[in-house]
């Protein structure tokens, strides 16, 4: 087991970005889920009283949730599909990425291109999130495990590089065979991370099967990632630091053996940030800040929470909050600046919180989610002139009724032109 003992640069200029524009304009988005198989969607306030309202019924307790280009993706594995809310949390479409497939994760690179993981197939597969249009670009099945299936999980980028999670698993179970495939987006091919070998390799982890989101440092050229791979008893992992120049594994910056069952962090700035570690004997929560130069050193235990291993840490950069999850259920925000929690019970949310992201507030004039009713949008209303596509109202955007307000009629007409122009410049 190599742990990682070099001394880590500190940029100091470099902060750590939000996940989508945040400002007064923005909300906590959290995919909730119960252990029935389903759960819920909902929308948090991003300041007290921090309040609380359901977007959404999910097919799926362990969703994704995502935002980019102004829009909130939820990723659905159980239902192998993709829904799509605007900044009014208003369902705008749907779309399915392969039947069997159960997507994983959804990260956008353009307004017309994000990429998918899927967990139950060998390909990426690569998007248009305006429309719903797929298709399969790059086979990873050569970087798989024995049964040919390399397990996609999560994703990240540095520039025109995709890092996604290889689980490898065997018989359903992870292996000690965790990796991260390198994909050059320009190209759509992947990138040999060990080019002294005949084949093109992936990067080779110190830890097992990675999850949950990874943080990447472009500055500093560092990528850390959760190679801990869920089994709270199995402790072979941990908080692994990959080196982006050389894309290879430096070691494990935390170790599950000197620590304890190791899962879900956040960077909160350069070289600090916050951690969870669980106990198996009553399945239990611990929030820990770290920092990194010269190897990690442990700052104090912030909270301790009850009843469930959750992991989904979200750090919001705007306000300097981390929001960590409660198996209450429920969600604590923790002022990172004084390093205590705002909350002494957590704030209730419906169902065990397993995912969260930073999304928009907006309205249904804005098509484009960009935040201004502009030139763009009025394009976007003149393609999709005349009637919608099956099902409406969920494929149709542009039917401005049909986002949330009254009289949808399914068609793309004036009264949808006159209501746009109305809104010209908001």
């Amino acid at each position: 087991m190599k742990t990682l003992t070099v001394v880590v640069p500190v940029v100091a200029s470099l902060l750590v970005a939000p996940l989508s524009p945040g400002g007064s304009d923005a909300r906590i988005l959290v995919a909730t889920g119960t252990f029935a198989g389903d759960g819920t969607l909902v929308a948090m306030e991003r300041a007290t009283p921090w309040n609380v309202v359901t977007v959404a019924t999910l097919d799926s307790m362990d969703a994704a949730v995502q935002s980019f280009n102004g829009l909130i993706f939820v990723v659905e594995p159980d239902t192998d599909r993709v829904r799509v809310f605007d900044g009014t949390l208003a369902e705008i479409r749907s779309f399915s990425v392969g039947v069997g497939t159960r997507p994983r994760d959804i990260l956008g690179v353009a307004r017309n291109r994000a990429y998918v993981t899927r967990a139950n197939s060998t390909h990426l597969y690569r998007v248009d999130p305006q429309t719903g249009v797929g298709a399969d670009v790059v086979d990873l099945s050569g970087l798989a495990g024995h049964d040919g299936i390399p397990d996609m999980e999560r994703m990240a980028t540095d520039g025109s590089r995709l890092f996604v999670q290889l689980r490898r698993f065997a018989d359903g179970l992870p292996t000690a065979d965790g990796a991260l495939a390198v994909i050059d987006l320009e190209t759509e091919t992947l990138i040999d991370a060990v080019p002294a070998t005949p084949e093109i390799d992936a990067i080779e982890l110190t830890g097992p099967a990675p999850r949950l989101r990874m943080h990447v440092d472009p500055g500093a050229a560092f990528l850390l990632v959760s190679a801990t791979d869920g089994n709270h008893l199995s402790l072979g992992g941990g908080i692994e630091f990959i080196d982006l120049a050389s894309l290879s594994s430096a070691g494990l910056l935390l170790n599950e053996m000197e620590l304890a069952a190791l899962g879900g962090f956040a960077m909160t700035g350069p070289a600090e940030g916050y951690f969870v570690f669980h106990t198996d004997i009553v399945p239990s929560n611990h929030l820990q800040t770290f920092t990194i130069p010269g190897g990690a050193e442990l700052g104090p235990e912030i909270v301790f929470d009850f009843g469930a291993y959750l992991d989904a840490l979200l750090f919001d950069s705007d306000t300097s909050l981390l929001y960590m999850p409660s198996a209450a259920p429920g969600m604590y925000v923790v002022d990172t600046t004084t390093e205590t929690a705002l909350t002494k019970e957590p704030i209730p949310l419906p169902a065990f919180p397993f995912d969260q992201t930073i999304g928009p507030v907006g309205h249904r004039y804005d098509l484009t989610g960009d935040d201004v009713v502009d030139f763009v949008d009025l394009l976007t209303l003149i393609a999709a002139w005349g009637d919608c596509p099956t099902p409406c109202p969920p494929t149709c955007v542009a039917d401005i009724a049909a986002a949330g307000g009254p009289g949808a009629d399914c068609v793309v007409d004036f009264g949808d032109l006159l209501l746009l122009l109305a809104n010209w410049g908001s």
